[in-house]
């Protein structure tokens, strides 16, 4: 397992032989494809657009059984920066079109 990123509680790596990208993440952890990857980095893409300053908790809907989970504002932000870092620095995204 090659260890992409880790920063208390975000956890995201590769699994070599499985080729998954393995997210750990407030208790709930996922193993995605390459491109579940890119899509969960563009689902979270645009759960950013919609904070404001009275944010204080996110709700994210994840696919698998339609698991409801919030999650502190200041964790959706960790785990934002995490899945662009690995965007970023393994799968060469170009463009940044995220902002927060």
């Amino acid at each position: 397992m090659l260890q992409l990123y880790k920063e208390n509680p975000i956890s995201i790596s590769m699994i070599n032989n499985q080729k998954l990208v393995n997210v750990q993440f407030c208790n709930v952890e996922m193993k995605l494809k390459y491109c579940q990857f890119k899509l969960f980095y563009n689902y979270l893409t645009n759960k950013s657009k919609k904070l404001s300053s009275d944010t204080t908790h996110v709700d994210l809907l994840l696919v698998r059984d339609n698991l409801n989970v919030t999650i502190t504002l200041e964790h959706f932000l960790q785990l934002c920066h995490g899945v662009q870092i690995v965007m970023f620095n393994k799968f060469g995204l170009k463009s940044n079109k995220y902002q927060t």
